[in-house]
């Protein structure tokens, strides 16, 4: 099944390009809005480019590491300030995660259409396709996963040859498995645990493969240089600034848990993480729809079969190898699967704040795709036997039998995914609590104020609790707002609701001027400007929200002008 490689290529390129359109399809509606830690990317990276000084790590807003911001001012750079300009990056990265996710699937030998399954499920997964739709860094985890796992395992093969041409291609291969895993230390703070799944597999392969030993020590040397020479500008920052390497776990750490042992809240962190994977997913709209587990019932259940017969690889491959035998052939992705899905829970497991938290445990995803496939590869083995062995009138129809349920599961499997983008655009986008993780009524009135026409003096009076800077009466604590209003937001000053917009009176230009009211407040202020100034207008201006379902609870927009 599957010899044909002209066959083989054809649906894979169109699996690339399934994963590609619904990545970067309506990109600036979906998700409807622009959350604060969006914008917050967003804001910075729009000085990033107008500054020209691109930096290691931001320490604004507990501290990021700078690769994505940096990369957004890029996208700016080439493509102007938009939402979908912002979210550009995410949407690549994510598309490049399921390439490189196919290609180390095909480096661990897997048959064709195991390959083909776990790809279309990865390019289809809710969880994988909503953030690589969001401008969080934290999508960069798993693409700079694959693909230093796929030159790693490439490197390994090769080094089993001992070929002196082969050689000179493992040193590469490890050296660029070390530069990607030096740089994806730059991307997101769950990334900081990955050498421990580099240490577990080089020391279990040293434990199966001795005589690796005499052979592997210039490999890695390879790939340490690697390593350091792409994650030395982060480190030296870190050693200059050792408080932000701890801001941000500091704060949402297990063992600063309010009322509860360092015990209890790690075992209540991973009970909830792992069970999320089932049953009650991420409570948080933006990263999840109405609590759905991480996996959807079919796949979850392939998960826990294929997970049951990973450890039975990893145990029976140990031993087999102590008797002086062939480990299993699913050995080895049985034990990157073990190996990535429990270091890269750690991150979540120390954590408590909004527990189950899908973001911080993002690493587990190539090896939740690569346990839940295997299974695949058991009945593509059955599958193969029954057909060799179809010579009788029993056999042909133990044979027929087979094929409508291999082909069936293959049906099912890839259909749960086709439903899991159905839930995307048509049930989370809609969501009225998706509008509201997303900042939706911030967004609306930011795009609105971009195009409206400026005058002479523009203003924009605000509700009382939130925060404003009034000595440049413009940076506020809406980051969304600021973000989807620029460049006219700077054209702008800002008032509160109370005594503050009183200070108007003084500077006010009656003859050309333009005054905004948030939405929600009340128009005694507009009033009383009006009356100073009586040659203006009051408007009231409906915003017809496009992307609200018949069915929704959210509501159009009314926005308040005095020009």
């Amino acid at each position: 099944m599957l010899k044909n490689k002209i066959t083989y290529s054809i649906i894979i390129i169109l699996t690339f390009l399934l994963a590609g359109i619904i990545r970067f399809y309506n990109l600036n509606q979906a998700p409807p809005g622009i959350w604060y830690d969006e914008a917050y990317n967003g804001l910075d990276a729009i000085n990033t480019q107008k500054e020209n000084k691109y930096q290691i790590f931001y320490p604004e807003n507990y501290g990021r590491e700078g690769l994505f911001i940096n990369t957004i001012a890029l996208s700016f750079r080439l493509f102007d300030v938009s939402a979908f300009s912002l979210r550009l990056p995410s949407a690549i990265f994510g598309l490049l995660t399921v390439v490189g996710f196919f290609l180390w699937l095909s480096s661990l030998r897997l048959h064709r259409p195991t390959i083909i399954i776990d790809t279309i499920a990865l390019a289809t997964s809710f969880y994988h396709l909503n953030f690589s739709r969001i401008s969080f860094r934290a999508i960069m985890v798993p693409l700079f996963l694959v693909w230093s796992f796929y030159f790693f395992t490439k490197g390994f093969q090769i080094l089993k040859k001992e070929k002196n041409c082969a050689r000179q291609k493992t040193l590469l291969f490890f050296f660029l498995s070390g530069l990607l895993t030096g740089i994806g230390l730059h991307t997101y703070i769950a990334y900081r645990v990955v050498p421990l799944i580099f240490i577990v597999i080089f020391l279990v392969s040293i434990i199966i493969f001795p005589k690796f030993i005499k052979k592997v020590w210039l490999p890695t040397i390879f790939f340490l240089a690697g390593a350091i020479i792409s994650a030395a500008p982060l480190l030296l920052y870190f050693k200059n600034n050792p408080s932000s390497f701890t801001g941000r776990t500091d704060a949402v750490s297990i063992f600063n848990a309010p009322n509860l042992s360092t015990g209890k809240a790690f075992f209540k962190s991973l009970f909830l993480h792992l069970q999320s994977i089932f049953f009650i997913g991420d409570g948080n709209q933006r990263h999840n729809y109405n609590k759905f587990p991480l996996l959807p019932a079919t796949w979850s259940l392939f998960f826990s079969i294929g997970f049951i017969i990973s450890l039975r690889e990893i145990f029976v491959g140990i031993l087999k190898k102590f008797q002086k035998e062939k480990p299993l052939k699913l050995f080895t992705a049985s034990l990157f699967g073990q190996t990535i899905f429990w270091v890269m829970l750690i991150p979540g497991v120390l954590s408590l704040e909004g527990i189950p938290h899908f973001l911080r445990i993002i690493g587990i995803t190539p090896a939740i795709f690569l346990i839940t496939v295997i299974p695949f590869e058991y009945l593509h083995f059955f599958y193969q036997q029954i057909k060799k062995e179809a010579d009788n009138r029993l056999k042909i129809v133990r044979w027929k039998i087979m094929q409508i349920a291999y082909f069936g599961l293959i049906a099912t499997f890839i259909l749960v995914g086709v439903s899991q983008v159905y839930t995307y655009f048509s049930l989370w986008k809609t969501d009225p609590l998706t509008h509201e993780a997303f900042q939706r009524d911030q967004y609306l009135l930011g795009t609105f104020i971009k195009e409206l026409p400026t005058r002479k003096e523009n203003y924009l009076i605000i509700k009382k609790e939130i925060s404003l800077n009034k000595n440049n009466r413009r940076d506020i604590s809406e980051k969304s707002l600021l973000f989807s209003a620029y460049p006219a937001i700077e054209k702008y000053q800002i008032y509160h609701n109370n005594e503050d917009f009183q200070n108007l009176f003084d500077k006010i230009d009656c003859s050309n001027t333009q005054i905004i009211l948030q939405p929600n407040l009340p128009l005694l202020p507009l009033k009383k400007i009006k009356n100073y100034c009586r040659n203006l207008k009051l408007k009231k201006i409906i915003i017809k929200d496009d992307i609200i379902s018949t069915n929704s609870e959210v509501s159009p927009m009314t926005i308040w002008i005095l020009q």
